[in-house]
């Protein structure tokens, strides 16, 4: 590490990478030194856009003695091979979202790190949010009351655009089961476990409706919480973009609602997530109030936790074992919908 300054190698150069380097580039605490995707004009264009070297093969990138740490933006199914290979060079682990298809999967990469002595995080920015965070704060002050059900959805017609080349058409461990709920609806079952606690039980109804791609494109996930609580999780590929939760309460409703980007205007996403959210508290008399949040940088705080981590010698927020719970939930879901039968979510992560 140079003078403090976290050096990363970052491996997955599709549309969201520009997302993450973006806010990589924004930060002092970390530098982009090194890329790597398998298609050559692709790290051409990305090398040249970030001012960093091209690497050749994975393995070629985490050998490089200017690398102390690795970006994983890469298909679901390779996230435990790239995660295992770097730990084995030293490197710590930003991984996103999953973990990984498989519980075993994220077991092998939480020990591999583990024995390696480095970070491993999970790009769980949603819960980053200022809409979310402070969804949590008003949840935990009684603001609502009881918290009695949840439910939140979020969608887009990605799906409608698949190619039988890209990772998410497959529907099996080594593409992306689940379809848009492990794409999508992975970020609220993270954001709600963050805010409630554990789910317990699982039931899940799916189906192919519109999509192209032999994979479900309508989801639907019944949760109910260890505390009794309950909540739904939707998710769809073939929908126009939403994005939004609602918490019932004993004295009010929360609602949190995300506005939207259009990347066509914005394809890099500058505009922030939290310039695009409303928050309202609603009352049984009708009468609602409006909630401010601050307006923050969720994937900058999020990198910069990282650097952080690997700097200070603390522990992520979303580290790999807070990452196993929201994909168990999922798990389960995809189980429930194949058997259409309840699952318990201790029973799946065994």
């Amino acid at each position: 590490m140079a003078q403090g300054v976290v050096r990363v190698g970052v491996s997955g150069l599709g549309q969201f990478s520009a997302v993450v380097s973006n806010a990589i580039e924004k930060s002092g605490k970390l530098d982009l030194v090194a890329c790597y995707t398998r298609t050559p004009q692709k790290r051409e264009a990305f090398a040249k856009r970030y001012g960093c070297a091209q690497a050749e093969s994975f393995e070629a990138m985490v050998r490089r003695d200017d690398v102390d740490a690795v970006v994983l933006i890469t298909p679901n199914a390779v996230h435990r091979e790239q995660t295992e290979l770097a730990a084995r060079y030293g490197k710590h682990v930003f991984v996103e979202k999953p973990i990984a298809n498989t519980l075993e999967d994220g077991r092998r990469m939480i020990e591999a790190c583990r024995e390696a002595g480095v970070v491993l995080m999970v790009g769980h920015v949603a819960r980053r949010h200022s809409g979310n965070r402070v969804a949590k704060q008003l949840v935990e002050s009684g603001a609502i009351g009881k918290p009695l059900m949840v439910e939140a959805n979020l969608s887009s017609e990605q799906g409608t655009t698949l190619e039988p080349s890209e990772f998410r058409w497959r529907g099996d461990d080594l593409g992306c089961p689940g379809g848009p709920l492990m794409t999508m609806g992975i970020h609220h079952a993270d954001t709600l476990t963050h805010i409630f606690g554990p789910v317990k039980t699982v039931f899940a109804v799916f189906n192919r409706l519109h999509i192209a791609a032999p994979i479900p494109d309508v989801t639907t996930a019944s949760l109910q919480f260890e505390s009794g609580m309950l909540g739904y999780i939707g998710s769809c590929f073939a929908s126009l973009r939403t994005n939004w939760m609602r918490i019932y309460g004993s004295e009010a409703n929360l609602v949190r609602t995300f506005v939207g980007v259009d990347r066509k205007l914005d394809p890099e996403r500058k505009r922030s997530v939290d310039e695009n959210t409303r928050l309202e508290l609603i009352y049984g008399t009708g009468s609602s109030k409006p909630v401010e949040i601050p307006i923050g940088d969720p994937m900058l705080e999020q990198v910069e936790e990282f650097a952080d981590c690997i700097t200070q010698g603390r522990k992520p927020e979303t580290d790999g074992e807070s990452s196993m719970h929201p994909l168990a939930v999922i798990r389960a879901a995809i189980e429930s919908a194949a058997t259409g039968r309840a699952v318990e979510v201790a029973a799946v992560s065994r």
